[in-house]
């Protein structure tokens, strides 16, 4: 069997109301939706999937589409989707990097060769090291009361971690944090994520305040290409400084590992160039005995799929610790492309929890009327 076509569709839908982070507001999830179609009729779904206002890459949306279409699907046609180290090498070959681009391209074949088979991806993946992944809310930056607030509520529908988003105003993080806690109490994780907000010594006097609310890690408290000052921070403080921005491919989290910048690896599928090269990033962490988590960008529910069917294939994603990519998108958009979507009541039915959804492939049905609402005509 070998890929005989590739399709692909930008697909904006807009969020329920503005999702503030350090980096910019998201208004709308905008990604890439990518079909491959085998010769003998099989169909794979990928996306890739962004962060708004540079968080994360130089690629977006209007880009992506182009550079699957016209670089990357050339490699891939006429392959057997099965031969999947062949056409990630044959990708690289023909664009170096543009991890968010292949990773839809990744994830359409994982979704292809598992509806091949009729086995889920996770099957694939080295099959199930725990069939549940914890779940993580993350809050977007607002008042301290209305985070608050909105803190209190997540834990009642079964969070037991939450991840606070600061650094927008950091003369009030400290408060936002302070007021979370005390909304939740000493039972609820809080982490904090500050997407390269701080600079390394702004960041150590912070972190120092923050300690006595008991954060469970700060997230990329400076700037990515700064693996000196993420070290610095990491070596001055109690709390555990995880990396996110700052770790895309293997080669950066060689060099966090070396330079001991962080002490847990936040893998993002679509960052880190899609699932198979997410299990190798993971590989690379367990060698160095440190934990991942499964980060969720701004993901449909393919790409959450996606992060499931990771996350319970991937023992060093299995170590205690929450993951907010596997869970109903805290972002609160206001529709999706597939058919079934997990919500926070799948959330609460489970205690915090979620599974993959039953399926061959990623376990997705594309719900075409709504790609076609919220398709991006091209001009």
């Amino acid at each position: 069997m070998r890929v005989a076509r590739l399709d692909t569709r930008i697909v904006d839908i807009p969020v329920q109301s503005p999702y503030v982070f350090s980096h910019g507001v998201l208004k709308a999830f905008s990604n890439v939706l990518v079909w491959i179609h085998a010769d003998g009729g099989a169909v794979g779904i990928g996306e890739a999937s962004f962060v708004p206002g540079g968080g994360v890459s130089e690629e977006t949306p209007e880009s992506t589409k182009p550079m699957i279409d016209h670089y990357l699907a050339p490699q891939v046609i006429g392959e057997d989707p099965f031969d999947i180290e062949r056409i990630h090498r044959k990708m690289d070959s023909a664009v170096p990097r543009n991890l968010i681009a292949k990773s839809g391209v990744d994830l359409a074949l994982w979704d292809l060769m598992g509806k091949i088979v009729g086995m889920p991806a996770c099957k694939l993946l080295g099959g199930v090291c725990h069939p549940k992944v914890l779940c993580t809310y993350t809050l977007s930056i607002d008042t301290p009361e209305r985070m608050a607030e909105q803190a209190l509520l997540r834990t009642r529908q079964g969070y037991k971690t939450l991840v606070v988003k600061i650094g927008r105003e950091p003369g009030g993080d400290i408060e936002r944090l302070r007021r979370v806690r005390e909304a939740v109490g000493d039972e609820v994780n809080i982490r904090l994520d500050a997407n390269e907000a701080y600079w390394p010594d702004q960041a150590i006097q912070i972190i120092r305040q923050m300690e006595k609310f008991r954060p469970e890690f700060v997230e990329e408290p400076v700037k990515r290409w700064d693996l000196d000052g993420m070290a610095k921070v990491a070596q001055a403080v109690d709390t555990p400084i995880s990396s996110d921005e700052s770790n895309t491919s293997m080669d950066t989290v060689m060099r966090i590992i070396q330079k001991r910048a962080a002490d847990i690896i936040n893998i993002k599928i679509s960052k880190n160039g899609g699932l198979y090269l997410s299990k190798k990033i993971a590989a690379l962490a367990e060698a160095a005995g440190i934990p991942c988590i499964v980060g969720g960008a701004n993901t449909y529910e393919v790409g959450r799929q996606a992060c499931r069917h990771f996350a319970v294939s991937t023992a060093q994603a299995q170590m205690g610790m929450g993951s907010e990519g596997c869970a109903p998108a805290s972002q609160s958009k206001i529709d999706d492309v597939t058919t079934r979507v997990l919500t926070y009541e799948d959330v609460t039915a489970r205690n915090g929890y979620v599974e993959v959804i039953a399926g061959p492939g990623l376990g997705v049905d594309i719900d075409e009327e709504k790609v076609w609402k919220y398709a991006v005509v091209s001009s």
